[in-house]
């Protein structure tokens, strides 16, 4: 079994504190040896992540929602957490050229896992990202 190690949480109520968010991701994720490349891809990972959901939260009353990051031998996992609809998450090729709807898009393409889970009344955006063995 695992040894996890919750890092950090945080609650999301506004649009300054998703840059919080973008700066505690690169930190950790730079703390615990990801190189410079990754660390910025998880930080746009986070900002997109929140975006979404603060975007969501915010038009359906639905505000603060929470950040969560996770850091075990393994993998550097960043989980949002809101309240509201379940939603999908798929990888894909394709080239979206609407104007929304690329941000999960662009996150399955940067961690190594990602999927939503229903608790509750609380929808999880997980996101996880391994760590290289050097």
């Amino acid at each position: 079994m695992k040894h996890v190690t919750m890092v950090r949480t945080m609650t999301i109520m506004k649009t300054a504190d998703i840059l919080k968010a973008m700066d505690i991701t690169e930190l950790l994720a730079n703390e615990v040896g990801f190189v410079p490349r990754d660390c910025l891809f998880l930080r746009l990972a986070t900002e997109e992540a929140c975006t979404n959901a603060y975007e969501y939260c915010r038009k359906t009353g639905r505000l603060p929602f929470k950040i969560f990051w996770k850091i075990d031998t393994t993998q550097f996992t960043i989980i949002v957490k809101q309240r509201g609809g379940c939603f999908s998450v798929a990888k894909t090729d394709s080239v979206n050229t609407g104007p929304r709807g690329r941000g999960l898009q662009l996150i399955s393409h940067i961690v190594d896992d990602v999927y939503v889970k229903r608790t509750g009344n609380n929808v999880l955006l997980c996101m996880c990202k391994c760590k290289k063995n050097e």
